[in-house]
């Protein structure tokens, strides 16, 4: 098994899954009891009316008079409209269900989603919680609210014809019963080969969705490297593995679909034959080979619905198990309580899965409200830092921590109130530029009050202003201006400007920024940094920088090289002593060192 299969998420299985649907059916039992009576209903009515058939038949030979006649037929038609009416009723209460757990389901996906340990997120790739996200998430939503009512109604329906039969006549009903054998061994063989088969149809899947975004987020490094070729074959390799996986579930169909074509047809067949026999035996009426042999037929339409159905609750079923899968991931055990928000990192070594070390014994010891500016060459492990900080991920000895703690070990919501960490990917939500930056005020997971125009807008204002934010000048409305896509797209620097401003209202004790102004202008960088260093005045600052005018103005300098802190001091002390970050300086600048 490959490194890439470990940090897949996990998939659940058949006792997980069936315990899941327990809990969402539990959760809104009355609904579904409710519903459940009014399809056994409806295929009551359904049922009774090749009975009642069946009795006109047999009444007319006995000597029914014309008013008993249309009486049953009166009854008939009141049948035919009471199943259309229960029926309706049933649909629509059932679709109602299936909306109400799809969006308990995806409200209980998302929160386990966001608990989970970002270095656990990423070790598992963007494709795969993608997909689990949007597409599995969606298939389950729709097995919840059409296919999985749709199998119920048949099945019930198709009990509720069994039965009928079998009051009507127990020797019919054991004949009705000729095709069920065929239609037992071939459901069940193919829900044993199909399970498997769909799964992994989904994971193929995930595996494009991997592939295209790694394609998509690095094009700049794919075409400077001339990788065009590599990433277009490595798509088509995904492409058609999934390929693979559609025709493995076509070939299941095309040998199920028939054999069930047949579970319908033989019964209708030999109730006709067998009970015209029996008929000249005196056995039985006509009336009753004619009412189980509709009933042999009606047969067809819940079979049929259930059967092409199948595909698609094996495919939600998949879908489902996925899903699950990320609930059984194991929950971090984060139970310590930092005293204060000073950061330490002491001999810390870390590498990156079973890869080599990036860290070497590395210390660093940012000052309480000490604005420090980490930099060093590509690849030297100043992001790790600040990845370490932020308790993304875990050393592998020695120890970062906060207040005196580890902090991997404080839980999240302590931990984002004391640390944000910022870095050149940012998210605008497709709301209102106001409930953009509100975001900040939940970052504790609190249900803290939204500012609104209310309450002032002065402090969100500020804090655009701050960061020299002077595009939210031009919106048309002002902090109520809808972002996003479909409505006012930011630039990466307006997207990055945001993205700082949430910082200033967040206030927390720590902010961690890496690169976090790349995306600004050269020329207006420091401004932003230096209103930045301003609004943060008192609070610790780590700044990892490419670009060396954050350096210049911070309050000490740590060079990180080959995983160690080569010099630490105040950016005129390091120049003067000529060494690594001098070199740095010089090579920024384009002069000689």
């Amino acid at each position: 098994m490959s490194a890439l299969d470990h940090a897949r998420l996990p998939v659940a299985d058949r006792a997980a899954m069936t315990g899941a649907i327990k809990r969402l059916v539990a959760a809104d039992r009355r609904s579904f009891a409710a519903v459940l009576l009014l399809y056994v209903a409806a295929a009551g009515a359904g049922a009774a009316l090749p009975v009642m058939l069946g009795a006109v038949i047999d009444g007319i030979g006995t000597g029914w008079t014309a008013a008993r006649v249309d009486v049953v037929c009166g009854a008939i038609v009141a049948c035919v409209v009471l199943q259309l009416v229960l029926m309706r009723t049933g649909r629509r209460l059932g679709y109602r269900l299936g909306e109400r757990a799809a969006a308990r389901l995806r409200e209980s996906f998302i929160d386990r989603v966001l608990r989970l340990p970002l270095g656990t997120v990423e070790r598992a790739g963007t494709g795969d919680l993608a997909t689990r996200t949007s597409g599995d998430v969606g298939a389950v939503a729709e097995l919840l609210r059409k296919t999985a009512p749709e199998v119920a109604v048949a099945m019930i329906e198709g009990a509720v014809i069994i039965v009928a039969a079998f009051v009507v006549d127990v020797r019919l009903g054991l004949l009705f019963l000729a095709g069920m054998p065929m239609l037992y061994v071939a459901g069940r063989r193919y829900l044993r080969l199909a399970s498997p088969v769909f799964l992994s149809e989904r994971a193929a899947m995930s595996e494009i969705a991997e592939t295209a975004t790694a394609s998509a987020s690095g094009a700049t490094t794919v075409a400077a490297y001339r990788m065009q070729g590599e990433r277009r074959d490595e798509g088509y390799a995904r492409a058609a593995t999934h390929m693979d996986r559609l025709k493995g579930i076509i070939r299941l169909q095309t040998w199920f679909f028939p054999a069930t074509d047949l579970t319908f047809l033989t019964p209708a067949v030999v109730v006709t034959v067998v009970g015209g026999l029996w008929y000249l035996e005196g056995w039985v009426t006509v009336g009753q080979v004619v009412a189980v042999a509709m009933l042999a037929l009606r047969l067809d339409g819940p079979v049929f619905r259930s059967m092409m159905s199948l595909s698609e609750f094996q495919m939600g079923g998949a879908a489902m198990a996925r899903v699950e899968g990320v609930h059984l991931m194991p929950d971090e055990v984060r139970e310590a309580r930092p005293e204060g928000a000073e950061v330490r990192l002491d001999d810390v070594v870390f590498g990156y899965g079973d890869g080599p070390d990036v860290l070497h014994r590395l210390s660093l010891h940012p000052r309480r409200g000490e604005r420090l500016v980490v930099v060093g060459p590509s690849g030297a492990g100043k992001s790790t830092i600040a990845r370490l900080v932020a308790g993304i991920d875990r050393p592998r000895s020695g120890a970062v921590t906060l207040g005196g703690v580890p902090v991997a070990d404080i839980p999240l919501e302590v931990l984002r109130r004391k640390v944000i960490l910022v870095t050149q990917e940012h998210y605008v939500f497709t709301a209102t530029l106001r409930e953009n930056l509100n975001l900040a005020l939940h970052t504790d997971g609190s249900q803290a009050s939204p500012r609104g125009p209310e309450d002032g807008d002065g402090a969100l204002l500020d804090a655009l202003a701050a960061v020299d934010a002077r595009w939210v000048a031009d919106l048309p409305e002002g902090l109520d201006t809808m972002l996003g896509e479909e409505f006012h797209e930011l630039n990466l620097a307006e997207a990055q400007q945001l993205a700082l401003a949430r910082v200033i209202l967040a206030d927390p004790d720590v902010v961690i920024l890496d690169e976090a102004t790349a995306g600004i202008d050269p020329g207006s960088a420091g401004n932003v940094e230096a209103s930045l260093a301003a609004a943060l005045h008192g609070r610790t600052v780590i700044a990892i920088a490419h670009q060396l005018q954050a350096a210049e103005s911070a309050d000490r300098i740590a060079v990180v090289q080959d995983g160690r802190i080569a010099e630490e001091g105040p950016h005129a002390d390091l120049l003067a002593a000529g060494g690594v970050y001098a070199g740095l300086w010089a090579a920024w600048k384009g002069v000689a060192a």
